[in-house]
């Protein structure tokens, strides 16, 4: 810490706090340099975190059109009312159909409701285990009067490992524990075959089923189907189905029609399109020439992460998709075209047809796990965004240990020029004193050759 002393050269005459304050200031361009670096390594890690983001957002869209069973080119629809008893979501490997879906009942699972009692915390006098039989396995809670309210096993079952979520509710007038089977299906059933004991004028838990866990029942086509979940995959190809409600006994089937959407996977790609236009964007900005020498220089100019991403994408943009068989091996074959500053221009028209005209073709083109060039431009962000070997977080992890060891080499610095300038200022005060001791000897010396010439004077006089 700087010197609290201060003085304003009152035996020089010299402005020694201003020459000190200069000193200090040349010496204190070192630590300026030291926080200027910090400051641009900063800089750059923010930069980093923000082509960080857009790369993310690239990626999400490269996984749907690299992967098969997210490259969608068809849409399920419902007849009318049908979405208030299922939905129908069709998957990469969907091919068009009609299909007359009844649904008898949906799969549940579990219900369980204990006995009324006035107050949820109260002891209710409890003393035993508590099991409970879920699909094959049997979990066995030790009830006694550290747990024994409704709130405590409640919070026993909860901590218990158990396929059984439980909980506490309260009807108006008495409280009660209920338990649900966290699965559906009759194979994931919840019993209870133990509970503990009431103590002398305790209440017992006296838990009821009020639901059994049940299969889904369901007919497709006029042909039985049962399932444990309500999430059906694999009864109508590449469409999943997700069971809502049962429908009333006698009525007409829900037609799910399953046809071809070109809609569905163009979003796609124009989202693939604007999400890589964006990060190619953001690397434009960051190597853009200055207009003049006093433009600041971007904090990404120069890194060689940018120049290895900007080669890696135009590497798979201009390559083919090899394939003696297709007629669309490229990006620019489908309607994705390089412009001159990097970025991509998408012709909806010209991949409609080519989707109309072999969507297994584009699909492979995007998606082989091979060949495919989505695929492959996938590989090449993953590079960047991998969390643990990624080069973006490898380059951030480098800049911010560079931060860390500037942070050590400013303090160091500052700590110096602060011992620097609590020297500067004992000198410049001992110089004033010496000075002061001087120039009050001088004045002695002058006051006592004044002395010396006055009684000359007298004594002269005196003579005469």
């Amino acid at each position: 810490m700087a010197s609290a002393i201060t003085f304003g050269g009152l035996a020089s005459g010299l402005d020694t706090k201003a020459i000190i304050e200069a000193l200090v200031g040349v010496e204190g361009q070192k630590v300026s340099l030291l926080q200027s670096q910090q400051s641009s390594f900063r800089d750059k890690v923010t930069a980093y975190d923000s082509l960080l983001g857009k790369l993310k957002a690239l990626e999400t869209a490269l996984g749907k059109i690299s992967d098969p069973e997210q490259f969608l080119a068809f849409a399920a629809h419902l007849s009318t009312g049908g979405d208030s008893f299922l939905t129908a979501t069709p998957q990469g490997s969907a091919r068009a159909g009609n299909y007359q879906v009844q649904i008898g009942a949906i799969a549940q699972s579990t219900f369980i409701r204990s006995a009324g009692a006035t107050d949820a915390n109260a002891s209710l006098g409890l003393a035993g285990d508590l099991t409970l039989h879920v699909g094959t396995t049997d979990t066995t809670i030790a009830v006694d009067g550290t747990n024994d309210s409704l709130f405590g096993v409640r919070d026993a079952i909860n901590d218990s490992g158990a396929a059984v979520d439980a909980t506490v509710v309260f009807d108006g007038t008495q409280y009660h524990l209920e338990l649900r089977g966290h699965d559906t299906g009759a194979a994931n059933a919840v019993t209870v075959t133990a509970e503990p004991a009431p103590g002398t004028g305790g209440t017992a838990l006296a838990l009821t089923q009020l639901r059994a866990a049940t299969d889904a029942t369901f007919t497709i086509d006029g042909q039985p189907y049962t399932s444990a979940s309500n999430t059906v995959s694999g009864a109508i190809e590449g469409v999943t189905l997700q069971l809502l409600d049962d429908q009333a006994v006698g009525a007409a089937p829900i037609q799910v029609a399953v046809t071809e959407s070109v809609d569905q996977i163009r979003q796609q790609i124009d989202d693939f399109v604007t999400a890589y236009n964006a990060v190619v964007t953001t690397m434009n900005d960051q190597t853009a020439p200055r207009a003049s020498s006093s433009d600041p220089i971007k904090p990404l100019s120069g890194e060689s992460t940018l120049s290895s991403l900007r080669l890696s994408f135009g590497s798979v943009i201009a390559s083919a998709s090899v394939s003696a068989s297709s007629r669309y091996t490229t990006f620019s074959s489908i309607g994705v075209k390089s412009q001159n500053d990097g970025t991509l221009e998408f012709d909806s028209k010209k991949f409609q047809d080519a989707i109309g005209d072999n969507v297994d073709d584009v699909r492979a083109l995007l998606t082989d796990a091979t060949t495919g060039l989505a695929k492959k431009l996938l590989d090449v962000v993953e590079r960047r965004t991998d969390p643990t070997g990624g080069v973006i977080h490898t380059r951030e992890d480098a800049l911010k240990d560079q931060i860390s060891n500037l942070d050590k080499r400013i303090r160091d610095q500052q700590d110096a020029l602060s011992r620097y300038e609590d020297a500067l200022v004992a000198r410049f005060a001992a110089y004033e004193t010496i000075i002061g001791r001087l120039k009050a000897q001088g004045d002695s010396l002058t006051s006592l050759t004044g002395l010396f010439t006055s009684a000359n004077g007298s004594a002269a006089s005196v003579s005469r």
